[in-house]
């Protein structure tokens, strides 16, 4: 920790001795500080503003564990859930607002309700009358923000629509409407100081100018374009009902945060919001390699209300999350605007912000007024991306829908009751296991009726263009393709091992991690947001061939998730997930400088569950390292806080089966300390974080505990391992370097024969 940061938190921590000491009411809340303090990286700002309003965390054990995000339409009343009419949506949209307020973005001055503008200078520019004005407000208008308003010369109609934005840069979005002369454009300088060359957000000059409020750098900007909303609204050639908001990333996540609170907002263009936008903090956390509350609020202490920190690792426990920011723009126009391999989202996340909001539109008669579009490739937006936006400003102001124009179309569609109504899933052979040859019976019946395994037909050189390995971040010269069946894979060399510099095979043949990754929808197994250094080369530096590939479902492989369910109704992802990665063993095994008795399964989330199964069910492999990868089943209820089996069933879509165990998951035929047992003696490692929500630690350690019997008789009680680090659920540099001391470790090697 850096001197700085102590000072800061020593600031703090005088406040709160007095109750730490005592072991008062506050006491608790103040360990769970110093815990969040260790474990995440230090932040200057956040004590600051700890300092200066005197927060602590909540008393986590009395707020609720909500794993997925709360239902928006549904309220508790005489303590039984009561859905919520139209006639009663004011008064649950103020139920949001103030929670969004707590928790999300902070409360704000009220309108100043003084605003004027000083018109310094107007020209003709470029086919277009621009005026640059200075609003001034506030007390003694000492609040000063200035705007820029373009108008075109072929104004259509005596009252034009206004499209609102932050910064020069996203005028784009509605070029093609201002060059038909259907739109104005207004830019005002409440903005992130990366969009202006003088690095200035003016905005920031009058924080403090309205009293202590706690608003977050979204809101305040947010506020701050509704002092532009003021003035457009006086202009006689301005549709005052007709002003749009939009932006682009950071710039998008203070429309939506204007748009929620100030209902003279027509509609919204969020175009890649990411987290703190169209992701909701329960579904972006480092489980999907996503911008998590943790790195959101590190490397941008201030976008959000810092209080979300408290929450880093803790996010089942927010009360509020960013769907309630959108709910509170419905029922008017909302453009989603998500890139497919853009790294600061995720589809299959941004999918379930869709379906958490679009019941609030539906429930106010407005279904057509909520649309996503996709677009190819990355983070910037590309032209036709703008043209679609100012599409959509279009039809908006002509009253028709955006949805006809930008229709759903999800990546990831799934309806476990609407599966299972067409597709009932079989009883198991068997009710449990009483040896491993039942529990892989059982784990075959779990994974559904797909292609039984048979050896992969293995390409080596042949696999995915450059061009595909540029557009999920993985381009460079040392590594060697691969294809097996329909899947592109490539091998990782060590240094100095790469065979196009040795002219030949290796001198001894090299221990092998086959890498499998989350469920990291836009660049697959190359992470995004990540607290590690990049696993395959990690391992690779380490001495390790290592074998990577895309899960179904991600980087290059999101458009064959969309047809998987119509293509295998009784199949399951994780049946398919596994054939790959039994599939990628022959891919290792056909590399003639792959040690095929040394060869790892290495997993972090959605893959820690696929490598589990996977050595459960193919003895080739060595041993298997599994980080955050599951929870034991038959524990594992709605009440647990982690999201059930229902996750696995409902949620995601991975094992559909154990659907019909959802309420009765102490009946699950099989379960992982059978699963674990049946890779006996090879080797395990367990890695199981302290505070990772997703995969709470105990009941791993009851699995591991149990699985542990199985072992011993084989006289390998200690290749069952486990390791619990004092973290959140992510694959840290720590993780790492344990996953590849285990997999050093000396061993017999493997003879096992093929399947």
């Amino acid at each position: 920790m850096k001197t700085l940061h102590k000072k800061s938190f020593l600031a703090v921590l005088v406040l709160l001795l007095p109750a730490l000491a005592s072991g008062g009411p506050h006491s608790k809340q103040v360990a769970e500080l110093q815990q969040l303090r260790r474990v995440l990286p230090p932040s200057k700002a956040f004590d600051q503003w700890l300092k200066t309003f005197g927060y602590l965390p909540p008393d986590f054990d009395a707020l609720p564990s909500v794993p997925y995000p709360q239902d928006l339409l549904t309220v508790t009343r005489d303590g039984q859930p009561h859905r919520v009419t139209r006639a009663e949506w004011p008064e649950r949209r103020r139920q949001l607002a103030g929670l969004v307020r707590e928790y999300l973005l902070g409360h704000a001055p009220p309108p100043p309700g003084n605003v004027r503008a000083v018109i310094e200078h107007k020209r003709v520019e470029e086919g277009r009358e621009t005026w640059t004005v200075r609003l001034e407000f506030g007390p003694h208008h000492a609040a000063k923000l200035h705007c820029w308003l373009w108008i075109p010369k072929n104004l259509k109609r005596k009252r034009t629509p206004v499209f609102l934005v932050d910064n020069f840069t996203y005028t784009t979005f509605a070029r093609d409407a201002f060059n038909a002369g259907r739109f104005l454009i207004c830019i005002y300088n409440a903005t992130d100081p990366v969009y202006r060359p003088d690095k200035t957000d003016e905005s920031a000059a009058y924080k403090d100018l309205f009293g202590k409020y706690d608003w977050s750098e979204f809101r305040r900007r947010g506020w701050s374009a509704s002092r532009a909303v003021d003035w457009l609204s006086t202009l006689d050639f301005v549709a005052p009902d007709q002003i749009y908001i939009g932006g682009h990333s950071r710039s998008a996540k203070q429309a939506l945060a204007c748009a929620a609170f100030d209902d003279r907002i027509a509609g919204v263009i969020a175009s890649s919001p990411g987290s703190g936008g169209s992701l909701e903090f329960r579904y972006c956390d480092q489980y999907y390699y996503g911008e998590s509350a943790e790195r959101l609020t590190t490397v941008f202490p201030l976008w959000v209300l810092p209080k979300v920190r408290f929450f880093a690792g803790r996010e089942n426990k927010l009360p509020a999350d960013m769907h309630f920011v959108y709910a509170l723009i419905a029922p008017r126009p909302v453009l989603m605007s998500t890139a497919i391999n853009d790294t600061v989202e995720n589809t299959w996340t941004v999918e379930q912000m869709y379906q958490s909001i679009a019941p609030a539109w539906k429930l106010l008669g407005k279904s057509g007024n909520l649309a996503l579009r996709y677009r190819p490739g990355h983070h910037h937006p590309d032209a036709a991306t703008c043209s679609d936006h100012s599409r959509f400003l279009v039809l908006c102001s002509e009253g028709r829908s955006p949805a006809e124009a930008f229709p759903y179309r999800p990546y990831h569609p799934w309806n476990y009751a609407a599966w299972a109504k067409q597709n009932p899933p079989p009883a198991p052979p068997i009710r449990s296991a009483k040896n491993p040859l039942q529990t892989r019976e059982l784990l075959r019946w779990l994974l559904g009726d797909g292609p039984q395994y048979k050896p992969a037909k293995v390409v080596l050189g042949q696999g995915e263009s450059d061009q595909v390995a540029r557009l999920m971040n993985r381009a460079g010269p040392s590594h060697l393709k691969c294809r097996f069946d329909d899947v592109n894979a490539n091998f990782y060399y060590p240094p100095n091992e790469w065979p196009d510099r040795r002219g030949g095979p290796v001198a001894e043949r090299l221990p092998t991690i086959i890498w499998l990754a989350p469920l990291h929808c836009a660049t697959g197994y190359t992470p995004g947001y990540r607290t590690g250094d990049i696993p395959y080369r990690r391992f690779s530096k380490a001495g390790f061939l290592v074998l990577a590939f895309d899960p179904i479902a991600t980087g290059s492989r999101q458009e064959e998730r969309r047809h998987f369910y119509q293509r295998y109704p009784r199949w399951s992802l994780m049946g398919k997930m596994v054939l790959d990665a039994r599939h990628a063993i022959d891919a290792a095994l056909a590399n003639r400088d792959a040690d095929p008795h040394r060869i790892y399964l290495v997993g972090f989330g959605m893959g820690g569950m696929v490598v589990t199964l996977t050595a459960a069910l193919d003895a080739r492999v060595a041993g298997v390292a599994s980080a955050s990868g599951f929870t034991p089943f038959r524990t594992d209820t709605d009440a647990a806080g982690d999201g059930g089996i229902r996750r696995w069933s409902h949620l995601y879509g991975w094992l559909p089966r154990l659907g019909p165990f959802v309420a009765k998951e102490a009946s699950v035929p099989v379960d992982f300390p059978e699963i674990l047992a049946s890779i006996a003696p090879r080797r395990v490692l367990v890695v199981a974080p302290l505070l990772d929500w997703h995969n709470p630690h105990a009941r791993v350690l009851e699995a591991v505990q149990a699985a542990r019997a199985a072992f011993k008789p084989k006289s390998a009680q200690k290749k069952l391992e486990l390791y619990s680090p004092e973290c959140l659920a992510e694959f840290n540099n720590n993780i790492q370097d344990r996953i590849i001391q285990f997999c050093r470790h000396s061993d017999t090697p493997n003879r096992a024969a093929s399947p």
